[in-house]
């Protein structure tokens, strides 16, 4: 890192090689970044990084993507079946209502980080228009957000 960069922008820095990256070595993570381990750890803790990385390692779509792709090779493995025998015995019909099932759950569901996640976009598009409208949003936005928890 350059030693011109702020603490903020080492800050931000660490945290993307922290939750995107998976550098979770503290010693790693302070020498990459150019500021102690103590104050690796201070960020981690305080902002409670791990909770946040545990977060986005498996987002909403990288799982249903995954539903998808279990669906559709129990799907294909039944019709390569010869004719006459493309059709799901109790287990592959019970894993198929299942699939189904946690599919439209996650498709219709909207978890606190899909809140936060667009009501930070809109945030981002009203104040390029109007700042002291996008804080009016903010603060709607946060009271809004401490209702779902």
């Amino acid at each position: 890192m350059s030693r011109t960069q702020t603490n903020q922008q080492k800050k931000e820095f660490a945290k993307l090689l922290y939750v995107k990256e998976g550098v979770t070595v503290q010693k790693e993570l302070a020498e990459r970044v150019g500021v102690s381990e103590q104050t690796i750890s201070k960020w981690v803790n305080k902002e409670n990084w791990q909770q946040f990385r545990a977060s986005m390692i498996i987002t909403k779509e990288e799982q249903l993507s995954r539903l998808y792709q279990q669906l559709t090779e129990l799907n294909d493995y039944i019709n390569n079946r010869e004719p006459g025998k493309r059709f799901a015995n109790t287990k592959e019909a019970d894993t198929l209502s299942k699939l189904t099932s946690a599919i439209r759950q996650l498709e219709t569901e909207t978890s606190l980080a899909d809140s936060i996640e667009v009501l930070k976009k809109f945030i981002i598009h009203i104040r390029q228009d109007d700042f002291v409208k996008a804080k009016e949003v903010t603060a709607l936005a946060d009271g809004f957000l401490k209702t779902l928890t």
